[in-house]
């Protein structure tokens, strides 16, 4: 696990959190691709929810967590609620391809 800075300001804080959403953003973009992908593959918005596999994230979320110090908690919380988005992204749009 890297050393994490201290920061002097809120400005500091604030701009160290601008800069992370920047990195992050492409992420979540290549994350919402597969999520268009899975759609595609699938096909039928009722087998958009695996709940198993649902459950593999979310454990998986809080092992990363843990090895990268963060809260495990609030790891799988922000997962699971990132989760359930593309999961109804997900079936919007095999929703969609459907007619």
């Amino acid at each position: 696990m890297t050393e994490r800075p201290t920061y002097a300001s809120m400005d500091e804080v604030r701009a160290a959190i601008d800069a992370l959403d920047a990195e992050i953003m492409p992420l979540v973009a290549e994350r919402a691709h597969c999520i268009t992908e899975a759609a595609r593959l699938k096909g039928d918005p009722e087998i958009a929810l695996v709940p198993w596999r649902v459950e593999e994230v979310a454990a998986n979320a809080r092992r990363l967590a843990e090895a990268n110090g963060l809260d495990p908690d609030l790891a799988e919380k922000l997962w699971r609620a990132m989760m359930t988005e593309f999961i109804a992204h997900e079936r919007a749009l095999m929703e969609r391809a459907q007619g």
